[in-house]
């Protein structure tokens, strides 16, 4: 029987005939494929018949897979709102609670499917909200799973704990508990040890270098890159992964003032990042695309004292995170208007900074609102004369940043160093 469906809403509103939204699929599927390094994303497509089926209600079966991953790249929206019964969702007051979608076959393994489900969530709605859901799950499902010896998932469960633990640390970090972020990335590398594959235990270590890049300080960040680019040496080829680490060795490098030595990992990240779509990437590695890179290399040119140079990765940075990436667009913006200040470029970092206030507003990280507050307080002690200039603006972040502290409680702190990785 047929059911109205919020996928059929949308593609009404937007006036999609069958051709229109074939290629707006295949447009999506396009950027999924060269973001996500697999190639075969790109040569989906979906039948008339499907398409007819799902605009007129007529659902079996939600889409699955690779499908889904498309489809939610599409709209922004789970698949399990877009084929959800339209009253069913309009009811539903929280999209914090219902934008979960249902874990996914990943190669007929229910832990890495999580993995993968908890992970595009997370990209879209930020880790204070999600959080929750991913500690209940580590330690409802998985943890019984590793330590209770019920139904043994073998190594693919370490994985997945691994690969989720390091996950909830980079979702405390969102949320501006360090110290928690701390304990959950060495429990995941305690947990990467029940693994044979090294670069489990190297893709804890790169979440440990950023810390510790931004509390403990860059020699030990610079030290934790390195062990993790040691422990990779024993693993098969993993680009992606070898990328982020030397990344992160030049941001410590860069922070250390070792102008040369950070600008040769930078080039030694680039180069691994064009190996990425020739070699499969396991799912317990966090992705790390070229805008993640970029954003990378924007803080080692500040650093290193290059404004010029780091204002043009910021700009690509910002061109590079599409819109499904708020919280990742949001942390670069927030980046390349700092960037512009202290060039004294303030036209363009008020432009910058009212193009990011329409997108943040609502977004559940506790790091943005300390962002913003080290972007008020740039903005005020903007030379006297300026002041006419950032006026408006000012008064724009320091209401964001008021709301958002009410939404969203933490201490925040725009003094610290400024370098922003999204949370994978």
């Amino acid at each position: 029987m047929a059911t109205a469906t919020r996928f059929g809403q949308l593609v009404r509103e937007r006036g999609w005939t069958y051709e229109r939204f074939s290629g707006h699929f295949a447009r999506a599927a396009g950027e999924l494929a060269q973001r996500c390094g697999d190639r075969r994303l790109g040569s989906l497509a979906v039948s008339r018949a499907t398409f007819e089926r799902w605009v007129s209600g007529g659902i079996r079966t939600v889409p699955r897979s690779a499908v889904a991953r498309v489809l939610e790249h599409l709209f922004d929206e789970p698949v399990s709102v877009l084929f959800s019964r339209l009253d069913a969702v309009t009811r539903r007051p929280d999209p914090g609670v219902w934008a979960l979608p249902a874990p996914e076959p990943v190669a007929d393994d229910p832990y890495l499917a999580a993995v993968e489900s908890f992970r595009r969530t997370d990209r879209r709605q930020g880790g204070s909200t999600l959080y929750p859901a991913v500690v209940h799950y580590l330690r409802t499902t998985l943890g019984p799973v590793l330590f209770g010896g019920a139904h043994p998932g073998g190594e693919t469960a370490f994985r997945a704990a691994a690969a989720l633990t390091e996950m909830a640390g980079w979702m405390a970090h969102d949320s501006g508990r360090d110290a928690l972020a701390r304990e959950h990335f060495t429990h995941a590398l305690r947990l990467a040890r029940g693994v044979a594959d090294p670069s489990v235990a190297a893709n804890a270590l790169v979440a440990m270098s950023h810390l510790a890049l931004q509390s403990a300080g860059p020699d030990q960040a610079l030290d934790l890159a390195r062990t993790g680019l040691v422990a990779l040496r024993g693993a098969a080829p993993v680009p992606m992964l070898a990328a982020r680490l030397h990344t992160m060795e030049a941001r410590a490098l860069a922070r250390r003032h070792e102008g040369p030595g950070a600008l040769r990992a930078l080039e030694v990240a680039r180069g691994l990042l064009g190996l990425v779509p020739a070699v499969p990437v396991p799912d317990w590695v966090a992705p790390f695309d070229e805008a993640a890179f970029t954003s990378g290399a924007v803080w080692v040119h500040r650093d290193l004292g290059d404004l010029s140079t780091a204002t043009a990765e910021a700009r690509r940075a910002v061109a590079l995170r599409g819109p499904e990436r708020r919280r990742s667009r949001t942390f670069s913006q927030l980046c390349l208007a700092r960037v512009l200040l202290a060039q004294g470029e303030l036209e363009g970092a008020c432009a910058v900074g009212h193009e990011l206030l329409d997108a943040c507003a609502d977004l559940g990280s506790v790091r943005i609102t300390q962002r913003l507050t080290g972007l008020e307080q740039a903005l005020t002690v903007m030379p006297r004369g300026s002041r006419n200039t950032v006026a408006e603006l000012l008064t724009r972040v320091q209401d964001t940043a008021r709301h958002r502290r009410l939404l969203f409680p933490g201490v925040p702190d725009g003094s610290g160093p400024g370098g922003e990785q999204s949370p994978p």
